[in-house]
């Protein structure tokens, strides 16, 4: 496993170490863990790819398997960050390779990146780390580590070649990864019925009728135009505004601990997963129309087949089909 942040080379260590296994005959299994400047596969996925010669380093390989997590950021997204890791590495050691590399995400400052960082570890306990590090920047990572049994950290300096790319650069490389991806992509139509959805709510609980819906609306002084209710959770879907300090109202309504609103707006490009039977992901998607009538979204994707699709992951980012990111909810 490699740790380091972001421009630290990270990525450039990876291609050295596979390249190295792959001209001796090794077998290299390779999980991209970095979300936003992925190597392999597209933004806010984890993908695995195999490697055995070392020309396929120069190409991005379509990855064996991907999980999706929903941003480019794990921060918000750091359970599916660890298990979506746990899974493509249960994946990689069925390959039987001679090596198994993971390559994180260059996230190292705050709470989000301790807790990320420790649970990748802990949950997969790697025979070596490496941090690659100007100075001790990741030694707050690897200090709860170093006492494990069987670990071997080995701390490398940074390259004098090694850059710290700018927020401009990293964004524009992700959008252009996002415009490469969906390049030549089409309409494909899910029905709900036909999948779990993982998300805010939709899909989890009891459609309210006209009476429900009519009532929210008052309340909230909006139109609502959709409405679930779970044991725990009200959804809500409004066309246009609402009164946000009238929630509470509802909330004691219908007996729920939380309620969840969202503008309709706000579904429109928003980032998907196309998920199979074992929730890894088939595909990403822009959800471009939910026809609340018939329980139908249509999504722009890749995949030319959503047949095998069994579970539908809604993400925190939404997208254009050119790669432009229109903003996180």
């Amino acid at each position: 496993m490699v740790l380091g942040a972001a421009g630290s080379g990270k990525s450039t260590f990876c291609l050295f170490l596979a390249g190295t296994f792959c001209r001796r005959g090794g077998r290299v299994a390779w999980i991209d863990a970095d979300p936003g400047q992925p190597f392999i596969g597209p933004p806010a996925a984890f993908s695995l790819a195999l490697y055995t010669d070392p020309a396929d380093l120069l190409k991005r390989k379509v990855p064996l398997a991907m999980s999706f997590i929903g941003n480019t950021s794990p921060v918000g997204h750091l359970l599916e960050a660890v298990s979506g890791l746990q899974k493509l590495y249960r994946r990689a050691t069925a390959l039987n390779p001679d090596l198994i590399l993971i390559n994180t995400c260059g996230l190292i400052d705050g709470g989000a990146a301790r807790e990320l960082k420790f649970h990748e570890i802990d949950i997969l306990a790697p025979r070596y780390v490496v941090a690659l590090q100007k100075k001790n920047e990741v030694e707050h990572l690897l200090a709860p580590h170093s006492h494990r049994a069987g670990l071997l950290t080995y701390r490398l300096p940074l390259s004098p070649e090694a850059t710290t790319s700018t927020r401009e650069a990293r964004q524009a490389a992700r959008e252009q990864r996002f415009k490469d991806y969906f390049r030549g992509a089409g309409f494909q139509d899910v029905t709900l019925s036909d999948v779990g959805v993982h998300g805010p709510g939709l899909g989890t609980g009891e459609r309210l009728g006209f009476r429900d819906v009519n009532y929210l609306s008052k309340v909230l002084q909006g139109v609502v135009v959709h409405a679930e209710l779970s044991h725990d959770r009200l959804f809500v879907i409004v066309e246009g505004g609402y009164v946000e300090e009238e929630l509470y109202s509802a909330r004691d309504q219908y007996a729920v601990r939380e309620i969840t609103v969202f503008k309709h707006s706000e579904l429109d490009h928003l980032l998907m997963g196309l998920n199979d039977d074992q929730n890894l992901c088939l595909g990403l998607g822009i959800m471009r129309e939910l026809d609340l009538k018939e329980q139908t979204i249509r999504v722009i994707t890749p995949l030319r087949d959503v047949a095998p699709v069994r579970h539908v992951s809604l993400g925190s980012l939404r997208v254009s089909p050119a790669g432009g990111e229109l903003g996180r909810w």
